[in-house]
């Protein structure tokens, strides 16, 4: 930072920069329940590890869940343990997601400098910073933020191997096996097939060290996840296989329909990092390619044909892709025409600041209730909700606001504008929906009321409850929040237990695949209902949880016990 001239350089001084970061880790990750997300899935897993001592494979609700691996689930039990003192288990478990993305942020920034030069490092980073489609997931707790830092390690290691390739090679090899016991075999395929065809497309590559590092960089995840696989198979047998199966039944001949999804996703979700990384390729049009845009290339074309690969496309599947595609947009932004900086420095400052003050505003008619229209639209969205004055959450949100301010004032013209600022804006917004309005955000997504009433309404001696359309989120939570453990129908041919927990399918949201049957149930809503299996044909008292249920057509006049639906 220029004091004299009272200005911020550009690009941001290495502290501003990390403070930057740390503005967009930390708020968000502690404070609120598991969320109608594949956050509850995450806590649920890490429950079943810390309360039934599940540690090998990831179990869900009390089956094996094996589209994920255990290693992100690992480090999130072991900050819920660090932290158990201070927060509580689902916080600090989040906290290991702030972990594995600043290794995600740092090791990207250090790749950039690595097949370019330092500002390309640092462009690179707010580039991934500013993606739409990372904000959400990267407070989660959920397993690909560790498989982005085992690829990020990966992509580190093949850019380092230029020059120093002993090492790389070993970085390239831990990287592969964090991904693997994160996210299985879907997330080292692209990391692989670039590491072995890189010599191919650059001669930076095409050498013997390089080759001999490839020895270690293979080994190491084939020994690691072979050792984890065999003490999976000791303690049951036929898991292993189990694995493998539920691994390649993920991927499947994408239809026609599959690459429109992902144009429309990804158009959004990859914003700003694919038309900085566009305009990379344009700049570079008149040359021949620099061995690191040759090798980014052939990442992002391998990311993307793994995406196209995966059978069910889900948005939290692309985001692989925003590592290489980061890594491009970074290599452009130095030379961005000034009126694209520009463009998107004005066009990042105006969408924070109206949305920003939007935020305000919806905090301040629901603290005072002027403007009445504003409190009242609040209100129905979330009937019940009390808003509470908090003078800490005020204090910080202010205080993020008026750092923005200083930022937008103070920096100096430069081709690094745009990137900071829409960086800066993204966490801006986030930390003012992570301050202001999280209780009200935390009221809606929270199935604490829920799981606690079940609870209350479950008969003492049940020794039992099955479910049927539970939602992967919905069983963990229960679990969770309530210690109520769900046996599924949709497992078994024939009902066992007294009480039968069902959930209205929701026709819109698609299941989570991964867990011991495959295919998961189709995604329930909130309301849930009990009833019990006698011969009085009497609704159990939960089924008034969630408001007016009734039977549905192929429950009608069938099983009466069993036809209370909400």
């Amino acid at each position: 930072m220029n004091f004299a001239a009272g200005r911020i350089t550009l690009p941001l001084a290495p502290a501003l920069l990390a403070l930057l970061v740390l503005a967009y880790l930390l708020p968000g990750l502690v404070g609120h329940d598991p969320w109608k997300t594949d956050d509850a899935i995450g806590i649920g897993i890490v429950h079943q590890m810390l309360e039934h001592g599940r540690w090998i494979v990831p179990y869900l609700a009390g089956e094996p869940f094996l589209e994920d691996g255990p290693f992100h689930y690992w480090i999130a039990a072991l900050a819920a343990n660090v932290f158990g003192l201070v927060l509580a288990p689902h916080d600090g478990a989040r906290l290991a997601s702030g972990v594995m993305m600043a290794a995600v942020i740092a090791l990207v920034h250090l790749a950039g400098r690595e097949l370019y030069a330092r500002t390309e490092g640092m462009s690179a980073a707010l580039a991934l910073l500013g993606c739409l489609g990372l904000l959400v997931h990267a407070h989660e707790t959920l397993a690909e933020i560790s498989m982005l830092a085992g690829q990020a390690l990966a992509w580190y290691g093949i850019a380092l191997a230029r020059r120093k390739p002993q090492r790389a090679g070993w970085l390239l090899g831990a990287g592969l096996a964090v991904a693997a016991l994160s996210k299985g075999i879907p997330a080292v395929i692209a990391p692989v097939a670039v590491a072995l065809a890189v010599p191919l497309v650059s001669e930076a590559w095409h050498r013997r060290e390089y080759l001999l590092s490839l020895l270690p960089a293979l080994l190491v995840p084939l020994g690691i996840c072979g050792g984890w696989l065999a003490a999976a198979e000791s303690r049951a047998p036929g898991l292993a296989l189990a694995w493998w199966q539920a691994n390649a039944v993920r991927f499947a001949v994408p239809p026609v329909e599959t690459l429109g999804y992902w144009a429309q996703t990804l158009l959004w979700a990859t914003w700003p990092a694919w038309p900085l990384a566009l305009w990379t390729l344009w700049e570079a049009r008149r040359r021949t390619f620099e061995p690191g845009m040759r090798m980014l290339i052939a990442a992002c074309a391998a990311s993307f044909g793994v995406l196209l690969a995966l059978d069910a496309p889900r948005e939290v599947y692309g985001l692989p892709l925003l590592l290489p595609l980061a890594l491009l947009a970074g290599a452009g932004v130095p030379s961005l025409r000034r009126g694209a900086a520009n463009a998107l420095a004005s066009f990042g400052v105006m969408s924070a600041g109206f949305l920003g003050a939007i935020m305000w505003l919806g905090w301040f008619a629901m603290m005072t209730g002027v403007p009445s229209r504003i409190a009242d639209r609040f209100s129905k969205l979330e009937p019940g909700y009390v808003p509470q004055f908090s003078w800490t959450a005020f204090a910080v949100a202010l205080a993020f606001t008026l750092a923005w301010l200083w930022l937008v004032l103070k920096s100096e013209r430069s081709a690094f504008r745009g990137v900071t600022f829409w960086a800066a804006g993204i966490t801006l917004l986030w930390c003012l929906a992570m301050t202001l309005i999280l209780p009200w955000i935390d009221y809606g997504k929270s199935y604490r009321p829920v799981a606690q009433a079940l609870k209350k309404h479950i008969p003492a001696g049940t020794r039992c409850i099955e479910s049927r359309g539970l939602g992967e989120a919905q069983r963990a939570v229960f679990d969770y929040h309530a210690g109520v453990v769900t046996q599924r129908l949709e497992l078994r041919a024939e009902s066992r237990c007294p009480l039968l927990l069902p959930a209205r399918e929701s026709p819109t949201a698609p299941a989570r695949a991964g867990s011991s049957s495959g295919k998961a149930a189709g995604r329930a809503t909130a309301s849930a209902s009990g009833s019990t299996r006698n011969n009085r044909e009497q609704a159990h008292p939960l089924a008034r949880l969630a408001g007016p249920c009734g039977a549905s057509e192929a429950d009608r006049g069938r099983e009466p016990e069993r036809a209370v639906r909400c």
